[in-house]
């Protein structure tokens, strides 16, 4: 078995890493060291060049490691924290610390042997956190204007708090239209081809376009349409048991929260300005489902057409299907 590359289970935090392994004397061992190039090595030292590393998906706290791993030619694995945490939930674990985590992930490395991380590139990693950046800035911009439209139902003066949030929004929005442009920009040097494809489907502006290709890695191994739209969270899935339990079918929202907000907001444009995705709208509606489950069916429609272009490299064509009947 794959044990023999003794895995070495790693629970990351932003000041340290807690590691647990099989030391070279056959040994399982625990060991806390700080977060930094410093404390990398001496992980390497002790446990070996063999060691497979596997740790979960903790933001930007795991990325120095994985960058230092991906230099010195080590194998790893970044495994999602929810399959982490539901691996230690079945071995009915009362109790929460470092070390216990530490070891249940070794032990998720020697059961489940992770497959080793397909490092994306540099480029990626710049980008994803721009976009995130751009994310944060609209939820304070809604935070904000949110907290405008409260206060003004005030039985008392409120014009300053007004005046000093709408100054704050105005600040906001300038440092988002900034980003936004800076991300674009290097899109364009990066993908440039692949945006012009996916931006040519009628319903997905510049930042959707920019989301689909970032969340997707440039749809990198996506092999299938139904693979993006598994990574959307739009996939259906069914609640049943027995005779009596029969859940309504919903999508499974196991997937970028982001990209499905965007997508949610480019099929209300869509089912007005896409032929296809109006014809598909409008035939729902009329079989009886209820507006709100056609539009989830106009975004998944949108994936398709998305997966369709960048694979063919052909610019959306909105009267395809007349032209070819």
């Amino acid at each position: 078995m794959e044990e023999k590359n003794n895995y070495c289970g790693i629970d990351v935090s932003s000041e340290t890493l807690d590691i647990y392994f099989k030391n070279k004397e056959g040994i399982l061992q625990h060991l806390q060291v700080t977060n930094t190039v410093s404390g990398f090595r001496k992980i390497i030292k002790l446990s070996g060049k063999s060691t497979h590393f596997v740790m979960e998906a903790t933001g930007v706290y795991h990325l120095h490691f994985i960058f230092f791993l991906k230099e010195q030619n080590m194998a790893f694995s970044v495994v999602n924290a929810l399959q982490i945490k539901r691996y230690i939930q079945m071995h009915l674990e009362r109790n929460k610390s470092d070390k216990k985590d530490a070891k249940r992930i070794y032990e998720y490395g020697v059961d489940r042997q992770p497959e080793i991380y397909a490092m994306p590139d540099t480029a990626y990693f710049e980008y994803r956190s721009l976009n995130n950046a751009i994310h944060d800035l609209t939820k304070e911009i809604t935070k904000f204007s949110n907290q405008i439209h409260s206060i003004k139902k005030c039985p008392f003066e409120t014009k300053t708090i007004e005046k000093s949030f709408e100054k704050i929004i105005k600040k906001l929005k300038e440092e988002k239209q900034n980003l936004e442009m800076i991300l674009q920009q290097k899109l364009m040097a990066w993908e440039s081809e692949m945006l012009k494809l996916v931006t040519s489907v009628k319903g997905i502006g510049s930042r959707a376009g920019a989301e689909l290709i970032i969340y997707t890695q440039g749809f990198k191994d996506m092999d299938s349409y139904k693979q993006l739209i598994s990574y959307a969270g739009l996939s259906p899935t069914e609640y049943r048991s027995g005779s009596s339990i029969r859940g309504r079918v919903r999508i499974c929202k196991q997937g970028g929260k982001q990209l499905r907000h965007i997508l949610y907001m480019c099929a209300l444009n869509a089912k007005k300005t896409n032929a296809q995705c109006k014809a598909l709208f409008d035939r729902l509606v009329e079989k009886g489902k209820n507006k709100k489950a056609a539009i989830i069916a106009v975004c998944n429609k949108l994936l398709k057409i998305v997966f369709g272009v960048v694979k063919n490299k052909t610019m959306y064509q909105d009267n395809f299907i007349a032209k070819s009947a």
